[in-house]
């Protein structure tokens, strides 16, 4: 990452690299999911039925399902670049396959703020996004609206409920879509309004993410989409560290924040499911 990269990252709070992941690694990935996918009654996907028939949605926590995910998620090109972006230091926070459903069926992610979900002491996080097959307007990309991240926090309870999405509606006109082939690796500030475009093809498109926090950011709140609980575990919490010194003193800045609950799922697609009136 060079210079201008940073800047563009600091004034518009994402940032695209092209064919950063290897095509031989994305290929490894790609035949680990279709084995994981023959697994019967496997535990760890999401999935949803349309028609009477299953779709899977996410696979959770792909870096406890095999070290492929685990080695992507600590891969050097990938957390020097986080590093740089926020301050030095990384906590890894979370990860998470999607498969974007065509929008047919309903594969739909409303536009949302990841700080909505889990507000810190600060908010230097940011969302990896790492594309396994070529992915264009065509194929549902991610789309952010530049400049976002150092705006307000749009509201995200509807009816007393934290619902994942924003509950009001907004202007998108300035919405820029991240496409790239394969390997080609996506960034986007925690506070960043982002959403996913149409998927109008008859396939699902696969999309990695992977969240990471600067060591001194403190959780606020926890959900089981999330890092580990530190209050229950701060060792395990400390092993989470893949840049930086251990610590206890949070560092406290200035920003917007309402904590997500009640909530009555932890899951992105059950939550946005809720029905909002229109006024």
């Amino acid at each position: 990452m060079n210079l201008k990269d940073f800047s563009f990252y600091k004034k518009n709070g994402y940032l695209v690299k092209k064919n950063l992941i290897s095509k031989k690694t994305i290929q490894k990935i790609n035949i680990e999911i279709n084995k994981l996918k023959k697994i019967k009654n496997y535990n760890f996907f999401e999935s949803t039925i349309v028609n009477k028939k299953k779709y899977l949605l996410r696979l959770q926590d792909p870096h406890l399902r095999h070290k492929l995910f685990l080695n992507l998620s600590k891969n050097k090109k990938i957390i020097d670049i986080v590093a740089k972006l926020m301050g030095g230091t990384v906590r890894f926070h979370h990860s998470k396959l999607n498969f974007k459903l065509p929008s047919s069926l309903g594969g739909v992610i409303h536009w949302h703020q990841d700080w909505s979900f889990y507000p810190h002491t600060n908010d230097d996080l940011l969302a990896v996004g790492i594309y396994l097959e070529d992915c264009y307007k065509i194929n549902g990309p991610l789309k952010v609206i530049p400049k976002s991240h150092k705006g307000k926090l749009y509201d995200h309870h509807y009816n007393g409920y934290f619902i994942g999405k924003i509950s009001k509606k907004i202007n998108t006109n300035k919405e820029v879509l991240l496409t790239g082939s394969a390997g080609t690796v996506t960034f986007h500030h925690v506070r960043t309004l982002h959403a996913s475009g149409l998927n109008l093809t008859e396939h699902s498109r696969p999309l990695i993410l992977f969240g990471y926090s600067a060591v001194d950011a403190w959780p606020l709140t926890y959900d089981k989409g999330s890092s580990l609980d530190p209050n229950n575990n701060l060792s395990n919490y400390d092993k989470l560290i893949l840049k930086g010194k251990r610590t206890l003193h949070p560092r406290i800045t200035k920003t917007p924040i309402k904590i997500p609950i009640p909530r009555k799922s932890d899951s992105i697609y059950d939550l946005q499911k809720s029905k909002i009136k229109k006024t």
